[in-house]
């Protein structure tokens, strides 16, 4: 009985995101991909303040030159759209979009074999594939072992994104995005982008007013850059460690 009971502990813990199973290897299983993995640049700094005046044409700067081979990666998979690159965590993947069924990468790896720890991807019926919507959502699984966005909060939790500005960088077909993170928030189970038209202001400014008001655990707010309306924001969803009926979003702004 003690057996039994300790391992129905563990379990409940690991289940539930209280236990992280240590990390090794890349974000992506190779196994799972028919192309390269590319190298990236070690960190993310763009060339002046997040909040002040920044390099508009990223694709001229040698740190982000956009190296991803999409003619390679779109005879693997057409489904693919981007590549999202970050530093911490560490997270180096390609960003699919299915035409068919938005929650097909939520089971299925970039190869579109079956795969339990799915792909990052974006939903058709709610955002476009070149990220010009006012808010994109990327999803992705929390796994235990670390994988996909399994190190996301655990990881921003441990870092003041106040003095430690973070970033995201979507390299797409012909062009670099690079995001300023400027909150990460605790979110119930309601779809995002269904619940809230973005293209409306007086929705935009209601969404990101709740989140600047937000306190407690999994939620960090850079002071002075909350989103306005105009911003394009790139927001990364997952399970909330603990509580898998929650989401954590680390909500980004487009660096102009």
């Amino acid at each position: 009985m003690f057996v039994s009971g300790a391992v129905l502990l563990f379990y409940f813990f690991w289940a539930n995101g209280y236990i992280d199973m240590p990390v090794s290897g890349p974000a992506v299983n190779e196994d799972e991909v028919d192309y390269t993995i590319p190298s990236m640049p070690s960190k993310i700094e763009p060339s002046t303040n997040p909040t002040g005046e920044t390099e508009s044409d990223y694709e001229t700067d040698s740190q982000y030159k956009n190296t991803i081979d999409f003619t390679q990666l779109k005879q693997s998979n057409n489904d693919i759209v981007g590549w999202i690159y970050m530093t911490s965590p560490s997270v180096n993947a390609p960003v699919l979009m299915s035409k068919k069924d938005d929650a097909f990468y939520l089971s299925h790896g970039p190869n579109g074999k079956y795969s339990k720890k799915g792909s990052f991807y974006i939903e058709r019926s709610y955002n476009r594939s070149d990220f010009e919507d006012p808010v994109t959502i990327i999803y992705g699984h929390r796994k235990s072992d670390g994988t996909m966005f399994g190190k996301l909060q655990s990881t921003l939790d441990k870092i003041d994104i106040n003095q430690e500005p973070q970033y995201v960088v979507i390299y797409l077909p012909n062009s670099t995005k690079i995001y300023h993170i400027v909150a990460t928030y605790r979110h119930d189970s309601s779809h995002v982008l269904y619940y809230n038209d973005f293209s409306k202001q007086s929705e935009y400014d209601a969404f990101f007013n709740k989140v600047y008001s937000s306190k407690g655990t999994g939620v960090q707010l850079v002071q002075g850059d909350k989103p306005q309306f105009g911003d394009k924001v790139l927001i990364l969803s997952t399970c909330f460690k603990g509580d898998r009926t929650n989401r954590f979003l680390v909500i980004a702004k487009e660096l102009k």
